[in-house]
């Protein structure tokens, strides 16, 4: 329990600091004096997803790897992928915390010819 407590925090504190308007808010000490040309839309708000040990991005071709067969990805997204892990990941579980869709591999829709 105590770890779960210590994840959402961690997690809490990642929103926190990538929300903008929360940002702008903290650090203005005027609130009355407002951007109209500055506001912020929820839609434009990006999650860049760098490949690690801990983040599987799927960011092979599809001829380069076997990750893009059965079985990997049954469990999430419910096909193949390109990512090694099955199930979700650090990522996956931060997207989803923050209301984002999952993210997809950037090279999903190459196909390399070696």
């Amino acid at each position: 329990m105590e770890q779960t407590t210590i994840v959402s925090f961690c997690l809490f504190l990642l929103y926190i600091s990538t929300c903008p308007q929360v940002l702008h808010s903290a650090i203005t000490s005027d609130h009355r004096h407002r951007h109209r040309h500055q506001r912020h839309d929820r839609r434009s708000v990006k999650l860049f997803v760098f490949g690690d040990s801990y983040a599987d991005t799927g960011n092979s071709g599809k001829s380069a790897t076997g990750s893009w067969k059965p079985p990997y990805g049954i469990t999430f997204p419910g096909k193949p992928a390109g990512r090694f892990s099955d199930g979700r990941v650090l990522t996956d579980y931060i997207g989803s915390f923050i209301l984002f869709n999952p993210p997809s591999a950037f090279f999903a829709s190459y196909s390399f010819i070696n």
